[in-house]
């Protein structure tokens, strides 16, 4: 018996080794291939609810992904089109940042024990500054070339859609013949816990990457409304940082504060309060409709997500840590449940009503007859 059961545990490990060994070869020599086709099974899985959407609504699955692609492509030529000069612009705004901080006049108060001089030593921040300026300039340098790569990207993002059309059209089949190579039992698994992945991957992907571009976008024509200078280059600061949860619009924020202070304490006050009109339009309406009801996370899980993957990846941790997260949230939710690890909150006993609570005591329920009788 026990040689048995040694012989499987091998046999299982001379599997596992053998697999690694061999995506090991696979990506030492066609590793671009297979970066190109994970990339693509991962857009696949995050458009997959919305097609599915589509469908329901008697949309065939093909021109369901033909809708979704002509507003994506439609997406990417305006974001393509203005390139040129927001990357001039942002350039130019770099630069010159030195020189705007320069004119900020802040007052000689103590806020949250953080001085005056406290905040304009962040502000001058010798390292900041230069690596800020660098990217100034290097931007400058090679906006003709930044552009050309964004066009060479173009032909690559093309692929990528192809692929990922076939692997959504082809998905009722395709995933059967992926999951048959597993175990029955694990198919099983896999099969219940592929939907609610998809829609975690496919909300936070489309959803905050949309509102972000949303929120960019807005914040352009808001602050343009005002006449703040650099206003292309300041919505796509937003755009970007947004993606960053907690922080994100801090960050976003502090550039347009920066350009509009040299307008007046009106403008000033007048950008601050579109930030926080925006983004309470995102957090009270885009996100709750978009994202929170497939991402699954309380506040402190996604905190510690952000830290682990900042840790682990940096800037790019931070971005993928939610989904990422949402998804092992999801996967513990299925085992914790399969095992009994957790109490089901939908099988909770109801509380206790005056009836079970005089039972439980054996008290005697009163005559009502004979009491009106007596009255």
């Amino acid at each position: 018996m026990q040689t048995e059961t040694l012989g499987r545990y091998l046999r299982w490990a001379g599997i596992v080794v053998g697999v690694l060994v061999v995506l090991y070869l696979l990506f030492h020599f066609i590793g671009k291939t297979i970066n190109l086709l994970l990339i693509s099974a991962f857009f696949a899985a995050a458009i997959s609810p919305l097609v599915e959407e589509l469908e329901k609504r008697k949309i065939p699955r093909a021109w369901a992904i033909a809708i979704i692609y002509t507003v994506l492509l439609f997406v990417i030529v305006l974001t393509i089109a203005p390139a040129p000069s927001i990357i001039a612009e942002l350039s130019l705004f770099f630069t010159k940042l030195p020189e705007l901080i320069n004119q900020i006049n802040i007052p000689d108060v103590s806020v949250f024990g953080i001085t005056r001089e406290q905040v304009l030593n962040l502000l001058q921040s010798t390292f900041i500054l230069d690596r800020l300026q660098e990217v100034g300039r290097e931007l400058a340098s090679r906006t003709v070339s930044i552009t050309v790569s964004l066009i060479n990207a173009l032909g690559i993002t093309l692929l990528t859609l192809v692929f990922t059309a076939y692997f959504v059209i082809n998905a009722p089949t395709l995933v059967p013949r992926l999951l048959f190579l597993l175990p029955p039992k694990l198919r099983v698994e896999v099969e219940v816990l592929l939907p609610p992945i998809n829609r975690c991957l496919g909300a936070y992907v489309l959803g905050k990457i949309g509102t972000s571009a949303l929120l960019g976008f807005l914040t352009y024509l808001a602050i343009s409304t005002v006449k703040v200078p650099y206003a292309g280059a300041l919505g796509l600061l937003v755009a970007v940082t947004n993606l960053i949860p907690f922080i994100g619009p801090v960050l976003g924020l502090i550039p347009m504060v920066i350009a509009a202070w040299k307008m007046g304490t009106t403008i000033v006050v007048t950008v601050v309060a579109i930030s926080f009109v925006l983004q309470q339009l995102e957090a009270w309406f885009l996100q709750p409709w978009l994202v929170g009801p497939y991402l699954n996370l309380d506040p402190f899980e996604l905190l510690l997500s952000l830290l682990i993957g900042a840790e682990i990846a940096g800037v790019l941790g931070v971005l993928i840590a939610p989904p990422v997260a949402g998804t092992a949230r999801i996967i513990f939710n299925h085992i914790a449940k399969k095992y009994n690890l957790v109490e089901d909150q939908d099988n909770t006993p109801p509380l206790p009503t005056a009836e079970t609570v005089v039972d439980a005591l054996e008290l005697p329920s009163p005559d009502i007859d004979s009491a009106c009788e007596k009255l």
